[in-house]
């Protein structure tokens, strides 16, 4: 036993030893990628020798290389956006079903606000050859609702996610959300309403519906909001102005117990006092009658 405890310490202290040295005599010095810009994909094709997906894979390795050695380069190595998805295109070229290499374009290499831009082409051809996956369509959405606050685009693409057959349901609250920050409430109705039914009886289907109905209230206000704009020629000051011109015969009760505001800002209704302060609404309260 005491040998064996001897030889373990030994086997340590060398370990030990041999970390030492490394990092103090024979220190291995960092160098910055060097990154060629790639050939066309048609040249790549021709050099490739028809192994076109192992050129794809040495790729896609260099891509990953670069992006995740920063966590351990120094601050002055920077990360060549336009190269790393200029790689990527390649990549999906060469090998056009190679479906990491599109989920890797959307998830790991968006290190960058604009990133999603250079992300897209790429994506979107993923989205034409994979057509009944939801997770492309969903990073897609993701990325401009988190780096761009771009709720239009990334409705859009959340929308292409959930009608997918095995789209799962735990990302239609984001949906539901970029859907109301734009006011499209009719498609916000919709998909609250089909949780709703999806949900077997109890407190949760009551909120569910609650929450279909008050957004079928928006919509319908939204809706006379517009018309008010068009046959007007101005802006609407706040929702007694609906009362007024005729377009709807009352404020409607919200089910879930609070008002309904006109947002300036946004141009939209909104419901709840929270949200109304959160984005500095007209001071304008309808009461519920």
């Amino acid at each position: 036993m005491k040998k064996l405890f001897i030889l373990a310490l030994f086997f340590y202290l060398t370990a030990i030893g041999i970390n030492f040295s490394s990092q103090t005599w024979f220190k291995n010095p960092l160098r910055d990628d060097l990154r060629l810009e790639p050939p066309a994909a048609e040249a790549l094709e021709y050099l490739s020798l028809d192994h076109r997906g192992l050129l794809a894979d040495i790729l896609f390795i260099k891509a990953i290389q670069h992006t995740g050695s920063l966590v351990w380069k120094p601050l002055n190595f920077t990360l060549d956006s336009p190269w790393k998805y200029a790689i990527m295109d390649r990549v999906t070229r060469l090998d056009p079903r190679y479906y990491k290499a599109y989920l890797f374009s959307g998830m790991g290499l968006i290190q960058d606000f604009d990133d999603i831009l250079l992300a897209r082409p790429i994506l979107e051809r993923g989205i034409e050859t994979f057509p009944e996956n939801w997770e492309l369509p969903f990073w897609l959405g993701y990325d401009f609702y988190l780096y761009q606050n771009d709720f239009v685009t990334a409705s859009h693409y959340l929308l292409m996610a959930a009608e997918k057959p095995d789209a799962p349901k735990s990302f239609f609250a984001l949906l539901l959300k970029t859907l109301n920050q734009q006011g499209a409430y009719h498609q916000a109705h919709t998909l609250m309403s089909k949780m709703a039914a999806d949900q077997p009886p109890g407190s949760v289907k009551i909120l569910y519906e609650k929450k279909a109905e008050r957004l079928k209230h928006l919509a319908r206000l939204q809706d006379a909001a517009k018309r008010f704009v068009r046959e007007e020629k101005r802006k609407i000051e706040g929702l007694e102005e609906l009362l007024r011109a005729g377009l709807i015969e009352k404020i409607p009760t919200d089910p879930l117990g609070q008002g309904y505001y006109w947002n300036k800002e946004q141009g939209r209704v909104v419901a709840g006092i929270e949200d109304h302060l959160r984005n500095k609404s007209s001071p304008t309260f309808i009461d519920d009658p």
